[in-house]
């Protein structure tokens, strides 16, 4: 295969974007289709970019003898069954985040794949030049034994409110979740990543909470799901995961990603931060001096390039596996489940 022809399914935000990367900045793919609900949204982005065929559904994509691969970029609670019908059909797969709706999701997925790939949009930060850096440093063993993961990310709820909110943002039924389905699994992805997936959970503790009552005009309407949660991880080798998300709350932004080591800490920029928190910064204890603080990556050292797409479009190529598989993602879906599982019961949940 000299080529890999892709169908994108679900032509909004997302599936545009993917369609602008797939036709001009993935070597190796040809976009060939395109299918949405909205068969005009199709057909609009189909003439911008020179695809070639435009469907209005699902099905008459996925029975097209052309398409390679599927990209499917839609919400949770109706990608899941279309994801089921590509591995049928023999298509290798790509799925927006989050991978599905709960752990079983995904097993089923594992079963059903056979030989085909299955890659997952949730690995997006891992292309980044501070994600290579975090690595290895982590590799060299500066650190020290790792204690800690911390994830905290809590966001001010804006002046104004998004007038038109998408509805599955937090609705358990659309989504699967809030805040977390939506970011925490590029929180695990983009730390377990780093750590080289080593990590192993065992023992989630864990509250939500909905958007309250003056700020749910910016979360959508219907909105059920989480606005707001904390979770405590215990892991094998005394490692513990503190992870906390939050939007639409009533504090100030506050973010902060962390591997905390015994010989050294790593603050890690994930997300670029107003504050200019967009380095790659080691602290070490140095007898004598104290803390002493370390820069070992910053936005002018750029990145390496690649992203999910032309990762999922190379393993195909060459018979490899993409950043985040089936198997990573499901460790992230049972974290997850955990979450909602310990605080519908108010007790811990065994992974």
């Amino acid at each position: 295969m000299e080529k890999v022809r892709l169908g994108i399914i679900g032509c909004g935000v997302i599936g545009r974007s993917h369609v602008e990367t797939g036709t001009s900045k993935t070597p190796g793919a040809e976009v060939v289709a395109l299918a949405d609900v909205v068969r005009e949204r199709a057909a609009a982005l189909a003439e911008k970019y020179g695809v070639s065929t435009v469907y209005d559904n699902e099905d008459a994509l996925l029975n097209d003898p052309c398409v390679d691969a599927v990209v499917l970029a839609l919400p949770t609670g109706v990608r899941t069954p279309i994801a089921y019908k590509a591995l049928e059909k023999g298509k290798h797969l790509l799925l927006e985040k989050p991978v599905a709706s709960n752990a079983a999701e995904v097993e089923k997925m594992i079963a059903m794949r056979k030989d085909r790939v299955v890659g997952v949009c949730s690995a997006r930060r891992a292309f980044t030049g501070h994600t290579e850096a975090a690595r290895r440093c982590v590799a060299s063993g500066v650190l020290g034994e790792i204690r800690e993961l911390r994830i905290r990310a809590v966001l001010a709820t804006p002046p104004q409110p998004n007038q038109n909110p998408p509805p599955w943002r937090q609705s358990m039924k659309l989504n699967g979740g809030g805040i977390l389905v939506n970011w925490g699994c590029y929180d695990l992805d983009y730390i377990f990543n780093i750590l080289d997936w080593k990590v192993r959970p065992k023992t989630v503790l864990a509250q939500w909470w909905p958007v309250a009552r003056p700020m749910f005009d910016y979360a959508g309407p219907g909105s059920d799901a989480d606005s707001h949660f904390t979770a405590l991880i215990l892991c094998e080798n005394r490692m513990v995961v503190s992870f906390e998300r939050g939007e639409f709350t009533s504090s100030r932004t506050d973010q902060a990603w962390e591997i905390i080591g015994t010989e050294g800490t790593l603050h890690l920029p994930m997300v670029p931060q107003e504050n200019g928190g967009s380095a790659l910064v080691l602290d070490r204890f140095v007898p004598g001096k104290g803390i002493v603080s370390e820069t070992l990556w910053t936005e002018k050292d750029g990145h390496p390039g690649g992203h999910v797409l032309a990762d999922f479009v190379q393993a195909i190529l060459t018979g490899g596996q993409p950043k985040t598989t089936l198997e990573r993602a499901l460790i992230m879906q049972k974290i997850t489940d955990a979450v909602y599982a310990s605080a519908a019961s108010g007790k811990s949940v065994d992974l």
